[in-house]
């Protein structure tokens, strides 16, 4: 087995895969350190991991990564979806308003790409269209920095759903794990102003501390405040709660909780079916709902083919599931 230098390894899915490959004597060698390609060797079977695909989804995963037409998709399989539309500018978004095909609150994204990047939900006027707008723009313009070539700048405008975020992770046809992720919300005391809250949430958060980052003071976090009329010199009443973003996901503060067992099958069968209507062996399920106890309305917001393993692996609350192993069996039936 050639050692492996987990150092170089920035992306935490194949890093803890390979490292509980070793915990199961699965042999690894490193392909080619430049595409991040790794065989894994066990009782004669090979599997390869290629950067950002694990190799148990074959087809589709370029696909998903339109979010538009995965919504669309889910849609025509009778899955509950947000109503979403692609614009090109703000005229465009103001027809939608004026046609009554969308009304506020919506949200602005990119149709392309993942982790809550240029995301801003809850809209509630044009200021914030341009804001989002240009957000998007930003976006844009790193992409091109990337080497991603657009044929067409579109992106989305889709109806803003209210409730609690929840990724269920759906391997060979099973949910195997399921974590809500929390908004990042501060608490008043009677003593601390916002600010000093906002600093002390982020810097007490186990990602930001594991990731040693700063707290996350941008437009987004400014825009929300204000909503709520608080500013970062207000002093909050003891128990007072103001949340601090629209979006849930752990790289803007979101805490995840575990909640597997809690799951009604309902929403089980909802996530399996988007999986075998795109396709998909392994995918991260994103769905909003009130109450994940109790068979409700909901809306399926898209699907990673990707998923990341952290958050079901290492949640903030509740037992953690070691999601790796479960994939490594499905790639090594034999594995015990």
């Amino acid at each position: 087995m050639s050692k492996i230098n987990y150092s170089q390894i920035t992306n935490t899915v194949v890093k803890n895969l390979l490292k509980e490959a070793q915990k199961n004597k699965i042999k690894i060698t490193q392909v080619d350190p430049e595409f991040l390609t790794f065989c894994l060797e066990y009782k004669g079977k090979r599997h390869y991991i290629f950067h950002k695909k694990v190799g148990l989804n074959t087809a589709n995963t370029a696909l998903v990564s339109n979010k538009y037409l995965t919504l669309k998709i889910l849609d025509k399989a009778g899955i509950q979806v947000p109503e979403a539309f692609l614009v090109e500018d703000i005229s465009e978004v103001k027809k939608l308003l004026k046609r009554k095909k969308i009304k506020y609150p919506f949200v602005i994204k990119p149709f392309d790409y993942s982790m809550g990047i240029a995301v801003t939900p809850n809209i509630t006027d044009e200021k914030m269209i341009k804001l989002a707008i240009s957000r998007i723009k930003l976006y844009w313009k790193k992409a091109k920095m990337w080497g991603k070539k657009k044929k067409r700048e579109i992106f989305m405008v889709e109806e803003h759903v209210q409730g609690n975020d929840y990724r269920l992770l759906v391997l060979d046809n099973k949910v195997i794990a399921v974590t809500q992720r929390a908004y990042p919300e501060i608490i008043g005391n009677g003593k601390n102003t916002v600010w000093r809250l906002v600093k002390d949430y982020y810097k007490n958060h186990p990602y930001y501390i594991k990731k040693k980052r700063k707290p996350l003071i941008d437009a987004e976090l400014k825009r929300n405040l204000k909503m709520q009329n608080i500013k970062f010199s207000d002093i909050l009443p003891k128990g007072k709660v103001i949340r601090l973003r629209q979006t849930a996901n752990v790289f803007g503060g979101g805490i995840t909780i575990n909640v597997t067992d809690k799951v009604h099958p309902y929403y089980k069968k909802v996530a399996v079916k988007a999986c075998q209507e795109i396709g998909l062996n392994i995918a991260g399920v994103d769905l909003m709902t009130y109450d994940i106890t109790k068979k409700n309305d909901y809306r399926v917001i898209e699907i990673n083919s990707f998923p990341a393993l952290d958050m079901h692996e290492h949640p903030d609350k509740g037992k953690p599931i070691n999601v790796s192993k479960l994939i490594l069996k499905s790639i090594f039936p034999r594995l015990k």
